[in-house]
C-alpha cells in the first residue's frame, strides 16, 4: 500500500472535474459574446454553466465579484469532503488564500470598502457600525490571520506557515511537492497584486500551465488535490474579468 493510497478517491475525483475545465478555444469562442447577457446566454451551454447560473444581464461587477468569491468556498468545501478527517483542515484553510488583500486592508484600518457588508459572507468581519471586528474574523477561522497582523508578519507568509502547520505527516517527496505548490500560490498572489492591468493575463496564464503541470506529475499525491483548487481559482479569476468588463461596459452604456 502506498504512502498517499487515500487518495486514490481524491485522484479520481479532481480528474473528473478537471477534465470538465474549459479549454482555451472554449474561452476564445466565450471572448467573442460582446455583452454580458451574451456572455451568460454562451456560458451556460459549457461547463462553466454551475458557476454563472446566479448571474444575470442586471448583475452589477459587485454582484459578479460576490458571486464568484462564493464559488471558489464552496469548491474548497466540496473538495474537502473527499479528502480524510485529518487532511480536511488544511484543505479549508486554502479558501483564505484569495481573501488575504481585503484582510490586509480591514485589519491595516483603512476604509472599509461598502461592498463588504452586501457580501454575507465577508459582512461577518465587520460590526453592526461597519468598522471591522477582528472577532469575527478569529470566530470564522482566521486567527492565525489576525495575531500574525498584531506581530507585523505579511499575511501571507502567515497564511503559508499555518498551511504548512495543518498538513497531516507526509513523505519527503510528498512534502516538497506539498511546499512547492503552497510557494507558487502565494507568490503569484503577491506578485499578481503589484501587476499593471496588461500584464496580469499573461501571469494568470503562466500560474495555470505550471498547476496544470503539477496536477498530472502529482498523481495520487496531497499536492495534487491543492493544484486542482489552484486551476479552478484561475478559471474563476479569468470568468470574473470577462463577466465584470462586461458588466462595466453595459453600465457605462446605459448612462
Amino acid at each position: 500500500m502506498t504512502p498517499f493510497c487515500g487518495f486514490a478517491y481524491v485522484q479520481a475525483r479532481a480528474q473528473a472535474r478537471v477534465g470538465q475545465l474549459l479549454g482555451e478555444q472554449q474561452w476564445l469562442h466565450l471572448a467573442a459574446a460582446r455583452g454580458l447577457s451574451a456572455y451568460l446566454e454562451e456560458a451556460r451551454t459549457t461547463a462553466l454553466r454551475p458557476w454563472v447560473m446566479g448571474f444575470s444581464s442586471a448583475s452589477d461587477s459587485h454582484d459578479i465579484e460576490r458571486g464568484i468569491r462564493a464559488q471558489f468556498r464552496a469548491t474548497v468545501v466540496e473538495a474537502a469532503g473527499w479528502v480524510q478527517r485529518d487532511w480536511r483542515p488544511a484543505v479549508h484553510w486554502v479558501a483564505w488564500l484569495p481573501e488575504l488583500p481585503l484582510l490586509q486592508l480591514l485589519l491595516g484600518g483603512q476604509r472599509v470598502p461598502w461592498w463588504v457588508a452586501r457580501d454575507r459572507h465577508l459582512s461577518g468581519y465587520l460590526e453592526r457600525s461597519g468598522q471591522v471586528a477582528r472577532a469575527g474574523i478569529e470566530q470564522a477561522g482566521g486567527s492565525p490571520l489576525v495575531a500574525a497582523w498584531e506581530r507585523d508578519e505579511p499575511l501571507d507568509a502567515a497564511w503559508l506557515s499555518h498551511w504548512q502547520n495543518l498538513l497531516p505527516h507526509c513523505t519527503s517527496q510528498g512534502t516538497r511537492s506539498l511546499e512547492q505548490l503552497a510557494e507558487l500560490l502565494v507568490r503569484h498572489a503577491r506578485d499578481f497584486r503589484a501587476l499593471q492591468p496588461g500584464q496580469t493575463r499573461a501571469a494568470l496564464r503562466e500560474l495555470r500551465e505550471r498547476l496544470q503541470h503539477l496536477f498530472h506529475r502529482c498523481l495520487l499525491q496531497p499536492s495534487g488535490l491543492f493544484s486542482y483548487l489552484g486551476l479552478v481559482a484561475c478559471d474563476l479569476e479569468r470568468l470574473r474579468g470577462a463577466l465584470v468588463r462586461r458588466a462595466l461596459f453595459s453600465a457605462e452604456a446605459s448612462l
